[in-house]
């Protein structure tokens, strides 16, 4: 058990010892160049936009991998360990204080919320797909609404076989008061963390083993049936969201990547003009 807990740390071994070497390295110019008076925030200026330029690139890199730029995996990982690095670079160039000014508010403020959004990206890319992979299959993002359409049509078919060989109406109450809304409805954002599914799946599966005891011989298997297509409902909802998320934090930390990489261009030629090296 020690031995698989320890097995996921050996691995990322490598990639600390890099992202703590390059972030020695680079605290170490700092101060050399702190001590001889030699622009130390100039320097350290323009290897943090640079630094933050390449690391854009990832993105282009996506967008063209029919291009021998290297596997797309090793990007993402050098990707991953320079992102650390440019944390430690943006310290050194503001000198490890608080930021001065409207400007470099501003833009400390952006860095910071590109930095937060990449870890956390990180760490969904991750995770997400694990947790998709044991909440049920797992779904290519474009074909979910067509799942959705074939679960509705099939669950109605379902209702009207129960009314029409059953003579009852006791699904089709269940269906017309709790289950077309379900079917119909889109799921938040916040679905795959637990929090709609109290009012959503469980809910209704409740409700529907509760009527149970009023059903006939012949109308239980196809309650039972409609047990699995509430199951399958939540795992295209799970599937959804938990994709939406995953697609989603890039529209927050792409564009303002390059908000940063703008503004960041604006404040190093006011900095060049009006002081040097500030």
């Amino acid at each position: 058990m020690a031995e698989q807990t320890l097995k996921p740390l050996v691995r990322k071994l490598p990639g600390i010892a890099i992202v703590v070497s390059l972030s020695l390295l680079v605290v170490g110019i700092w101060l050399l160049l702190k001590t001889s008076l030699a622009g130390a925030a100039l320097y350290s200026g323009l290897a943090l936009f640079g630094l933050i330029v390449f690391l854009a690139l990832f993105s282009a890199r996506k967008k063209i991998p029919f291009i021998p730029l290297l596997r797309a995996s090793t990007w993402l990982k050098w990707h991953k360990y320079l992102g650390y690095l440019s944390i430690v670079l943006f310290l050194v160039h503001v000198d490890f204080r608080m930021p001065a000014g409207i400007l470099e508010t501003v833009l400390a403020t952006i860095f910071a919320t590109v930095a937060i959004s990449g870890i956390v990206g990180l760490v969904l890319s991750r995770e997400m797909p694990k947790l998709m992979t044991r909440a049920g299959e797992t779904l290519i993002y474009e074909k979910i609404p067509r799942h959705r359409e074939e679960i509705r049509e099939s669950v109605k078919n379902l209702v009207l076989e129960s009314e029409e060989s059953c003579r009852s109406s006791t699904l089709s109450e269940f269906y017309f008061e709790h289950l077309r809304h379900y079917l119909e409805e889109r799921p938040g954002i916040l679905h795959p963390f637990g929090i709609e599914k109290q009012r959503t799946s469980y809910r209704l599966l409740n409700e529907l083993e509760a009527r149970m005891r009023y059903l006939s011989e012949e109308e239980k298997p196809l309650a039972e049936e409609l047990k699995d297509w509430i199951e399958t409902k939540e795992n295209l909802d799970y599937q959804a969201s938990s994709q939406r998320i995953l697609k989603g934090w890039l529209f927050v930390h792409i564009p303002l990547t390059m908000s940063l990489i703008l503004i960041g261009l604006a404040h190093g030629i006011l900095a060049l003009i009006y002081g040097g090296n500030g």
